[in-house]
């Protein structure tokens, strides 16, 4: 399990009104999400036997700032302890920080994973549309370079693209992303599916009258689809699903990584000052 993968809400969440990219366009994001910090408690939804997993318990902090002039600054933070059927327990640490401009041309990223209090993975680079294609540049690992299709959206601009098809009454979208992982070398696959538009009778500041969707989205990796188009089917790498609202705040998150499932519950959102465009 990867820091990328936990923390898919990044792209969305957190993981958020424009249609998906063209081939030649990089999208610029309009003022979505709205900035705001959301705490979320983070529980077991499910488990598989064969997982050895019988409790979880954490929280995840998410906090976005910043507009579509000036670009959107992202730090998120997942810790969650997990127990085992043998008695054993281990303590998951995920720390995520990222700038996106609003013209879609740069993305940074900063991701730290540790277990037990120990860093296992440390990744950090630049993602940057230059010409016909994006070249990611990583620092951590060095002097690895990574070119990807200029079709590939960002963690905000892929949000965008859902929220623009959810308003479109659109039931699918999938669509090349790139969100920092340090695993791979090119970009995932994510497939959304998402459902009717509901009226919200939500009484949080942030969401009060707001049209909201239920969303679910895979992910597959492209050395996972390789593998599995030999076998004729292909599996996500990582599934999550979630009530999403037009101004981008999640709540009722599942975090599915196949053995077993995290459940996150919104526990306090609060608006934070939007800066102004000039």
């Amino acid at each position: 399990m990867t820091s990328h993968r936990m923390l898919r809400l990044a792209a969305l969440p957190l993981v958020f009104v424009l249609g998906a990219a063209g081939p030649q366009s990089a999208p610029r994001l309009p003022d979505a999400p709205v900035p705001h910090r959301a705490v979320y408690r983070i529980g077991l939804d499910h488990a598989k036997q064969t997982s050895g997993i019988t409790e979880a318990d954490g929280r995840m902090v998410f906090e976005i700032n910043g507009s579509a002039c000036e670009g959107f600054t992202m730090s998120q933070r997942l810790v969650v302890r997990l127990a085992d059927s043998e008695g054993s327990e281990k303590l998951l640490d995920f720390r995520v920080s990222t700038f996106e401009t609003g013209t879609g041309d740069m993305f940074r990223f900063l991701s730290r994973t540790y277990v037990n209090q120990e860093l296992v993975e440390d990744v950090n680079g630049v993602a940057s549309r230059t010409g016909p294609d994006i070249e990611v540049k990583l620092q951590n690992p060095p002097g690895k370079t990574v070119k990807l299709a200029t079709a590939t959206l960002f963690p905000s601009q892929h949000l965008n693209a859902i929220l623009s098809a959810a308003r479109q009454e659109q039931q699918f979208l999938s669509a090349e992303i790139y969100e920092g992982g340090g695993e791979n070398d090119g970009a995932d696959t994510a497939t959304a599916v998402i459902g009717p538009a509901q009226a919200t009778a939500s009484e949080e500041g942030l969401t009060r009258g707001l049209r909201s969707w239920p969303v679910s989205v895979a992910y597959f990796n492209a050395g996972e689809k390789a593998e599995a188009k030999g076998l004729g089917e292909e599996v996500p790498a990582y599934q999550i699903s979630f009530r999403l609202f037009e101004n981008g705040v999640t709540q009722n998150l599942v975090m599915d990584y196949g053995d077993y499932a995290l459940s996150g519950t919104l526990d306090r959102l609060e608006p934070l000052e939007r800066p102004k465009c000039e």
